[in-house]
C-alpha cells in the first residue's frame, strides 16, 4: 500500500536502457531477435524506455499497461507516430491509421460486414479458393519433395482474401501481382518508419520501388472498384460488394472509390499476413509436440470425417482453434503496437510526458511470466476455458483491444481453422529437419527461412457427420 509520503512524490521517468551511439539499441534488437526485449524487462521492470537512434520509446511490458493505453485512456494516445505515418504510405486513411470521427463513419460503415451471418455466407467461398490451391500439394506428396509451408500458406491465405474480398472478379494473374507488389510494401514499411524523418530527396533504398509498388496495387484496385460499380448485377456476397452498398446510417453517405481502395488494402494485409505466419508458426511448434498434432487431427477428423466444414463446425472444432491461438501468442505477426501520448499522463508511477512515444509490447504481454505458466513453451491446453478465465484480460492481445481491435479478427480465426481442418483431412504434415524456425523481424512477425515439411496422403474416410464427442469451445 502506497504511504502518504510516497503519494505524493511528482512521478519519475520509466528507466532508460544503457544503448550504444547513435542508434541506441535498434542493431542489438534487430541481431538478437525479441529475446533482447525479455531480457531488459527481466532487468528493469514492465516499463522500460528505448532509445533506437531515431526516437525513444517507452515499452510497456504488461496487461494492465495494455489496458490502460487500449482502453482505458484510449482517448489520449493517438497514431500520430513513424511506424504509423509509414503505413499510411500504403493503406491511406483506412481503418488501421485512420482517427476520430473519420475513423468512427468507416466503423460503423464496415463492422455489420464482419458479423457472424455474413462470415457465414463467406465460408463456401473461403473453402474453395483454399482448395484450389490444395490441388498443387499433389504434386509434392507424389515426389517427396519438401515443401516451404510458409510460401504456401502465403498463397493460400492471399487466394482466400482475394476471393472473399473480390469474389472472381479480379483475376490470377492480376492478384499474384497485387500479392507480389503488398509484400514488398509490407517489407520496406519498417525500412520506411526508421528514415520518415529524412528529407524526400535523401536516397533511400527501396523508396522508389515502394512507390512503384503502390501506383501498381493502386491501378488494380481502382480498376476492379470502377467495373463493380457500373455492374448492376452485382451478386454482393463478397465484401467489396457489401461495401460498395453501404450506407453510414448518420450521414446517409457511402464511400468514395479512394475510401474503398484504403479499406480493401487494409483488408488484404491484414487477411493474408497475419493467418499465414501464425499457420506456419503453429506447424514449427506442432514439429516438437506430436501429442498436439495427434490431438489435432483426431478432433478434424473425428468432427469433419471426410466432409466439408460448414460454419457449425467452428465451435466443435475448439483445440484447432486453441493450437491457432497459442501460435499467436508466441509468434503473433503484430509484436508491437505503437501510440503517442497527446497530453501528459501517468502509467504504474512513471511520467509519460506529452509527445512520448509508448509501445505495448505484445512480445513480451504474451510472455509474462505473471500470466502465463512455462511462458516460452508451445501447449494450446492453456486456452481451455477455465485457464483463460484466470489471466487478465489483455494478457493476449494478437489483434489489438479497446474499440480499436481489429476488425478482421474473427474473419482471420475462422479461416486459420478452415485451412487446418482442409490441410490436416486431406494430409499428414511431417518436419523435414530437425532445426526451429527463427523469426524475421520486420514490420510484422514472420518465419525467416520457411517451414519445411514432407507430405503424406491420408487415407480417405467416408463422408459423414461426426458421432464423436467433441467438447464445445
Amino acid at each position: 500500500m502506497t504511504s502518504p509520503i510516497e503519494s505524493v512524490q511528482p512521478p519519475t521517468h520509466p528507466p532508460m536502457c544503457s544503448t550504444v551511439p547513435v542508434l541506441g539499441e535498434l542493431p542489438v534488437l534487430l541481431t538478437q531477435r525479441l529475446d533482447r526485449l525479455e531480457r531488459l524487462q527481466q532487468q528493469h521492470g514492465d516499463i522500460f524506455t528505448l532509445n533506437l537512434g531515431f526516437t525513444k520509446v517507452t515499452v510497456l511490458c504488461h496487461p494492465r499497461h495494455a489496458q490502460h493505453v487500449l482502453r482505458d485512456h484510449a482517448r489520449i494516445y493517438s497514431k500520430a507516430n513513424p511506424l504509423w505515418d509509414a503505413i499510411r504510405g500504403l493503406i491511406g486513411n483506412g481503418l488501421p491509421t485512420s482517427e476520430g470521427d473519420f475513423w468512427l463513419r468507416q466503423r460503423r460503415m464496415m463492422q455489420p460486414h464482419f458479423h457472424r451471418e455474413r462470415l457465414t455466407a463467406m465460408v463456401r467461398l473461403m473453402i474453395h479458393a483454399i482448395d484450389e490451391e490444395l490441388v498443387s500439394w499433389e504434386q509434392y506428396e507424389r515426389s517427396g519433395r519438401p515443401i516451404d509451408l510458409f510460401r504456401e500458406m502465403t498463397v493460400i491465405t492471399m487466394r482466400v482474401i482475394v476471393r472473399t474480398m473480390f469474389g472472381s472478379q479480379l483475376g490470377q494473374q492480376t492478384a499474384d501481382m497485387v500479392g507480389k507488389e503488398m509484400g514488398f510494401a509490407l517489407d520496406y514499411m519498417m525500412l520506411g518508419m526508421l528514415t520518415q524523418k529524412l528529407p524526400k530527396w535523401f536516397p533511400v533504398p527501396g523508396r522508389k520501388r515502394f512507390t512503384e509498388a503502390v501506383q501498381r496495387i493502386d491501378r488494380a484496385l481502382f480498376d476492379i472498384i470502377d467495373q463493380r460499380k457500373r455492374d448492376p448485377n452485382r451478386e454482393g456476397g463478397e465484401l467489396l460488394s457489401m461495401m460498395l452498398d453501404a450506407v453510414d446510417t448518420e450521414t446517409q453517405q457511402r464511400m468514395t472509390a479512394q475510401e474503398l481502395r484504403d479499406e480493401a488494402v487494409a483488408l488484404f494485409l491484414a487477411g493474408y499476413e497475419t493467418t499465414s505466419s501464425a499457420l506456419s508458426f503453429a506447424f514449427d511448434h506442432l514439429r516438437t509436440q506430436p501429442q498436439s498434432m495427434k490431438k489435432l487431427e483426431q478432433e478434424i477428423l473425428s468432427v469433419l470425417q471426410g466432409r466439408e466444414p460448414e460454419m457449425s463446425d467452428l465451435r466443435r472444432l475448439p483445440y484447432t482453434l486453441a493450437v491457432i491461438q497459442e501460435a499467436l501468442r508466441l509468434h503473433g505477426p503484430v509484436f508491437w503496437i505503437p501510440r503517442t501520448a497527446e497530453q501528459d499522463d501517468v502509467i504504474d508511477g512513471y511520467r509519460i510526458p506529452k509527445g512520448q512515444e509508448v509501445a505495448i509490447m505484445v512480445h513480451t504481454i504474451h510472455r509474462h511470466p505473471q500470466q502465463w505458466s512455462r511462458p516460452h513453451t508451445f501447449d494450446p491446453e492453456r486456452f481451455s476455458p477455465d485457464l483463460v478465465a484466470t489471466r487478465h484480460p489483455l494478457a493476449w492481445i494478437p489483434f489489438g483491444a479497446g474499440q480499436r481491435i481489429c476488425i478482421g479478427k474473427e474473419f482471420a480465426l475462422m479461416e486459420g481453422q478452415l485451412i487446418l481442418a482442409r490441410i490436416l483431412s486431406r494430409y499428414e504434415v511431417i518436419a523435414s529437419g530437425s532445426h526451429p524456425v527463427s523469426a524475421h523481424i520486420g514490420t510484422t512477425l514472420r518465419p525467416k527461412d520457411g517451414v519445411w515439411v514432407t507430405l503424406r496422403k491420408r487415407t480417405p474416410q467416408p463422408s459423414g457427420h461426426a458421432t464423436a464427442q467433441v467438447p464445445p469451445a
